[in-house]
């Protein structure tokens, strides 16, 4: 009887009636209560799964219309009255079906149920509604944080990116109306030799040896600024550390050299200044 009925759904190829069987009551292991919900199911294609399923739902809500409107008629009524209450319960009937057909239209195509016909268990329904209403806002909430976070992280690989190479990539994200921000391309990478430093010796292979030396010195220095450079994860501050201390190695042989080649010809050797981190020994 329409009056057991608990909810009317469908799943995909499934569909289902739970109705109350007071004949049939056990005692559920997890509220502890008495529960003599009875589901019976059939199985079919979609299509006429969720066809099966419109009908019952326009079943159980002409079940409901007729039940409303006995409890409205009195005993004794005339035909008159009975032709005047129809004139004037029509206009309403119509906008109902018309508004159970449009909540009908919001219903998935691949399951459905009692609930969401808007049939006697609207109150449940507007309370799950309001529910997911307010997960989905938290969930909104959680992603729009997460957008800004790597939004931030954006910009910081686009202002690494341009200290390196002069030039804002297109990819840094602005607001309207932002202008991008201007960056100075980092100093350590690029020396430019002064003739000058550059000795004047009279033996070839000499002066070769001493513009080597001078131009490995700018290198050590390019390596000491990025090695001392902050905000590094360990592994990149480690590497440039290692070819720091192999370009102070690689200087100080060139040194040696010139030395050597110094001694060699009868000269003095000259002492030469090489560069270290703070509170660093490199042998």
């Amino acid at each position: 009887q329409w009056k057991q009925l608990e909810n009317l759904y469908f799943r995909e190829k499934k569909f289902a009636v739970e109705v109350h069987d007071p004949r049939r009551i056990s005692v559920s292991r997890r509220t502890f209560s008495q529960s003599g919900l009875v589901v019976q199911t059939w199985y079919a294609n979609t299509s006429l799964i969720k066809s099966i399923w419109v009908m019952a739902i326009s079943q159980h809500q002409f079940y409901l219309d007729r039940k409303q409107s006995k409890a409205k008629i009195p005993s004794a009524r005339s035909l008159d009255d009975i032709a005047m209450d129809l004139t004037e319960m029509g206009t309403p009937k119509v906008s109902k079906l018309v508004t159970l057909e449009a909540k009908n239209q919001l219903i998935m195509a691949s399951n459905g149920s009692l609930i969401s016909s808007g049939s006697q268990d609207s109150e449940v329904s507007e309370e799950q509604k309001k529910e997911k209403i307010m997960e989905l806002k938290k969930k909104e909430k959680l992603l729009q944080e997460k957008l800004l976070q790597k939004v931030e992280e954006l910009k910081k690989i686009c202002l690494r990116e341009a200290e390196l190479t002069g030039k804002m990539p297109k990819e840094y994200p602005l607001g309207a109306g932002e202008e991008p921000p201007q960056v100075r391309r980092r100093v350590g990478t690029a020396f430019k030799l002064d003739d000058n430093l550059l000795p004047s010796e009279e033996d070839p292979t000499l002066q070769d040896l001493e513009s080597n030396f001078i131009i490995h010195q700018k290198l050590v220095e390019a390596a000491k600024k990025l090695a001392s450079e902050p905000d590094l994860c360990k592994n990149v501050k480690k590497k440039r550390k290692q070819e720091y201390a192999d370009a102070v190695k690689k200087l100080q042989e060139i040194e040696n050299s010139i030395n050597e080649y110094r001694i060699k010809c009868g000269k003095k050797p000259t002492p030469k200044s090489t560069l270290a981190l703070p509170g660093e020994r490199i042998p």
